[in-house]
């Protein structure tokens, strides 16, 4: 719908349109009754029958009216008019910040005071009861004196009145995709977790958002990005931040602290109230302001003193140095200002102040440097031994307690407690042996410091990590620490105790999840993904060495062996939920559908002792073998993906599962990734091979078993694949390959399916019912 000038609407005639929004279009309008400019929300008419929204657009009218604040537009009227519902506001000569952000950057003074007074806007409205639920530029208004003012509380929401609606995380981002804009409030780009995942908002929900638009600011971009709308949510759901620091040269270390502390995803870390962001934004303004004023002083022209005069004359002399320097006479009277009949008081006077300017002169640069340095010293971060970047190896735990479970055993405990974290990046066990055999030594040899650092030179990785334990009467000592390859340089150590063999992956886990904060990664990050090993994983020895073997064949190819391991691991702990769901999943490989339902369910109910590693693994096998809906599926290995972007499993899984629904384009692209992140397992190449067969890139699929075959990985896949190749190539010799292959590895009914589906597709009829019988 759109007005033309000169219709009157009640008391207000249009004159320019000024804007749209998704609830309604802004005109310019003449009050005729008060002559004076102001702003009319006319609702949309083909919405206007949808009463949700028209509640909506009378619930901002009502809201904003409700508050009296400078930074918050001013409402006049609700009003009707010939069935056109509209709101009058004042009129605000400026632009919007997103206009203004569009034309060139603000400086750190105007970041500041803008953010300060949308944070006092956001303060009056959640004083009031009222979440704003959208803030971003375009619904700030800068006026031409540089005032701001918070717009658009068109979806404001009173906080007494949010219900409790929780859905998992899956269930949101599904329903976000598939609902028409609009059913879940807010603009992407800037809404919390909460927002996202249709959770109760409230007032933190906001200084999300502000912290957003602040990193923006300063950033030049937002803080979470996706080329997809799935991308956008799982960076909103599961990222962190590129630091400030990085993209934002002179940024101060002060400023991202306060953004980083507005961007928690647990909102019970962020600000509780807006009051608290803006004071802190006010306290760094008027500090900047303060060091400014300090630099400006350190390089004023300072003019000397007049110099004495040879002959004073007039007035009594100062009797004492108190009297001279603050330039009374003895009887009280103020020392002439006259320079020709200046006193000796008024020398003297002059004289310390030109001192005392010379002093100050010469100091004051050694006291900025001094202040510089206690505050970088109490602020600056301190330069971290890795970044999100490195790759990092795991050497083997040196036992030198006689005891043969913990060979092995602790070296896969620490790599599922550290692979928890997106920050570490853990060198693939299979390329640790693929190395071995290219240094030609055997690949099951012990990975002491001297070989961990030069298959670190080898394969350009930064830095390896190394422990030990050993016997202390009946405790145990563990050590743990972290090496830079070139140089040998120790970067990192943690050492504790077990006090006795039960608690041993315990005290294993607690030292690791310490040594993550002195290699780099945030506080932020270890607080969410620090479950503990014997919640994460398990807590028996026995379990995980039967789980470690298990894993071994399985990704060597041999999931049928791999089983009894895993069987072995819950048996040992029936609480072992990542034991269940590696069983799952290979019997899943073994096309024991029936049996995996059973593991994925058992998996899925014992989720929350899990790592979020591992519960994000655990809910997609659930949703493949137990829900069957592997749109839902695919959701959670999207989100998986995107929290642990060099983590070779997820694409891995996702590859797989686009191979079931038939997008083969996103399967071979996940395929690819996982071969990428880890060319040492086996399965991956079936996946990635199988997309490319699809689609019918034989000669590229071919390629890539090769590839396998080169890496001596094999798997029963491999064969079934290289068969339909060999079909289309009309090569009767390779496909006759293939099928002997299949009955000399057991596979006694593959041939004759194999045959029965060829005979099909070539019209043979009864051949293929009687090969199928």
């Amino acid at each position: 719908m759109s007005i033309n000038a000169g219709t009157r609407l009640g008391r207000y005639e249009i004159q320019s349109p000024l804007g749209a929004g998704g609830m309604g279009e802004v005109y310019l309008a003449r009050d005729m009754k008060l002559n004076r400019r102001v702003a009319l929300k006319v609702l949309l008419g083909d919405i206007a029958s949808d009463k949700e929204r028209l509640l909506r657009f009378e619930r901002e009218a009502h809201a904003v009216s409700a508050l009296n604040h400078p930074n918050i537009i001013t409402i006049y009227e609700i009003g009707e008019s010939a069935g056109v519902h509209f709101i009058a506001t004042e009129f605000i000569d400026g632009t919007t910040l997103a206009e203004r952000l569009a034309n060139r950057p603000l400086r750190l003074s105007e970041m500041l005071a803008v953010a300060a007074e949308i944070a006092k806007a956001l303060q009056a409205a959640h004083e009031a009861g009222i979440v704003h639920r959208d803030i971003k530029p375009a619904n700030v208004m800068v006026r031409r004196d540089g005032y701001v003012k918070v717009l658009d509380f068109g979806i404001a929401k009173l906080t007494e009145r949010t219900s409790g609606a929780v859905e998992s995380e899956a269930d949101t981002i599904a329903k976000m995709v598939r609902t028409e804009p609009g059913k879940i409030m807010g603009t992407t780009p800037y809404m919390a977790p909460e927002q996202v995942r249709n959770q109760t908002i409230d007032a933190r929900t906001d200084i999300w958002s502000l912290g957003v638009l602040l990193y923006e600011m300063v950033a030049g971009r937002k803080p979470f990005l996706g080329e997809t709308f799935g991308d956008l949510i799982a960076a909103i759901l599961t990222s962190e931040p590129p630091a400030l620091s990085e993209l934002a040269a002179g940024c101060p270390v002060e400023l991202e602290r306060i953004i980083v502390k507005a961007l928690q995803k647990n909102r019970n870390h962020r600000y509780q109230h807006a009051k608290e962001f803006s004071a802190d934004l006010k306290s760094l303004r008027r500090r900047l302001a303060f060091e400014a004023e300090l630099e400006r002083s350190a390089t004023a022209d300072y003019s000397d003193a007049p110099a004495a005069p040879k002959t004073v004359t007039g007035g009594p002399r100062s009797t004492g140095p108190v009297a001279a320097i603050e330039g009374i006479g003895a009887t009280g009277q103020t020392a002439s200002a006259d320079p020709h009949t200046t006193s000796s008081a008024e020398y003297l006077v002059n004289e310390l102040r030109k001192r005392k300017r010379a002093v100050l002169r010469a100091l004051l640069p050694c006291l900025l440097a001094a202040a510089a340095l206690i505050y970088f010293a109490a602020f600056r971060p301190r330069p971290t031994p890795l970044t999100d970047k490195d790759t990092i190896l795991l050497a083997d735990i040196e036992n030198t307690t006689g005891d043969p479970v913990f060979d092995g055993t602790l070296k896969q405990g620490l790599a599922v407690t550290l692979g928890q974290s997106p920050f570490l990046d853990i060198f693939p066990e299979a390329r640790v042996r693929e190395t071995l055999q290219l240094m030609q030594r055997r690949p099951d040899e012990h990975v002491s410091e001297a070989i961990a650092r030069e298959i670190c030179q080898r394969q350009g990785l930064k830095a390896f990590l190394s422990g030990s334990i050993a016997p202390l009467g009946s405790h145990y000592v563990l050590m743990l620490k972290a090496v830079k390859a070139q140089t040998g340089e120790e970067i990192a150590r943690e050492q504790t105790e077990a006090e006795s063999k039960e608690r041993v992956l315990t005290a294993l886990s607690q030292a690791a999840i310490k040594l993550r904060g002195q290699l780099g990664e945030s506080l932020s990050s270890i607080q969410k993904f620090d479950a503990p090993i014997e919640q994460a994983t398990t807590a028996s020895l026995d379990a995980l060495k039967a789980y470690s073997l298990g894993l071994e064949l399985a990704n060597s190819g041999n999931y049928p062996k791999a089983i009894p391991f895993y069987q072995r691991a819950i048996e040992l702990d029936p609480n072992f939920a990542l034991g269940y769901q590696a069983l799952a999943r290979e019997q899943l490989n073994n096309d024991d559908n029936n049996a995996a339902t059973v593991s994925a369910t058992k998996a899925f109910e014992l989720r929350a002792r899990a790592s979020e590693n591992e519960k994000l693994y655990i809910t997609m096998i659930y949703h493949r073998a137990v829900t069957h809906d592997l749109v839902k599926a695919i959701e959670v290995g999207e989100v998986w993906k995107h929290t642990y972007p060099r983590y070779w499993r997820p694409y891995h899984a996702l590859a797989d599962l686009y191979l079931e629904v038939g997008e083969f384009e996103k399967a071979a692209e996940n395929g690819r990734e996982a071969v990428r992140l880890n060319p040492k397992i086996a399965a991956a190449y079936s996946n990635y091979a199988g997309a490319l067969v699809y689609l019918n890139r034989f000669d590229e699929a071919k390629q890539i078993y090769q590839q396998a075959f080169g890496n001596n990985l094999d798997a029963r896949e491999y064969h079934w694949y290289l068969y339909w190749i060999a079909y289309h190539a009309n090569d009767a010799a390779a496909m006759q390959q293939q099928l002997g292959w299949a009955d000399a590895n057991s596979f006694p009914y593959w041939p004759l399916f194999l045959q029965a589906q060829t005979a099909a597709l070539e019209g043979k009829w009864r051949q293929s019912i009687d090969l199928s019988n």
